[in-house]
């Protein structure tokens, strides 16, 4: 049956760490090359409260019923998007994991034709691999709350 389920892509993906991401035909129709992303011009914030604390799971996998691994963690579309509307509004951003880990992202579902997130991603690729974590986040930038306009 396995092979059967393998050859109609309905198997789901086993990854390099033992994980399993979705099936080529649950790709297929969930997740798209492009987001319907339109880069709206906003007045732009001016005021003090520029920073946005963006708080990521670190969290790759998710333990499953039957005791195997589901690869998961942040969907790239639902946190990326947002983030570029808070950009063009004219915000900038601040990320942290709990731990410090890297951020954790979904990368089956990333939208690669999308250049609008794919920049994003690209401007902040530094900060999703080397994070804040929330303990010096608390001890350091949270001294100086003025800034920030959101968590």
């Amino acid at each position: 049956m396995s092979m059967l389920k393998k050859l109609l892509g309905i198997a789901p993906k086993l990854e390099s760490d033992g994980s399993y991401s979705p099936s080529k035909l649950a790709l297929k129709l969930a997740t798209h090359d492009e987001t319907d992303f339109e880069p709206i011009s906003y007045t732009k914030y001016k005021g003090n409260r520029s920073k946005v604390l963006v708080i990521f799971t670190e969290q790759k996998n998710m333990k499953m019923r039957n005791g195997k691994l589901f690869s998961t963690g942040n969907h790239p579309v639902e946190a990326l998007v947002p983030m570029l509307h808070l950009k063009n509004a004219g915000f900038d951003f601040e990320i942290a994991t709990p731990t410090g880990k890297p951020v954790a992202f979904e990368m089956w579902a990333f939208p690669e034709k999308d250049v609008h997130v794919t920049a994003l991603y690209n401007e902040y690729k530094s900060s999703f691999e080397q994070p804040n974590s929330l303990h010096a986040f608390t001890g350091s930038s949270l001294s100086n709350p003025e800034s920030y306009a959101a968590i």
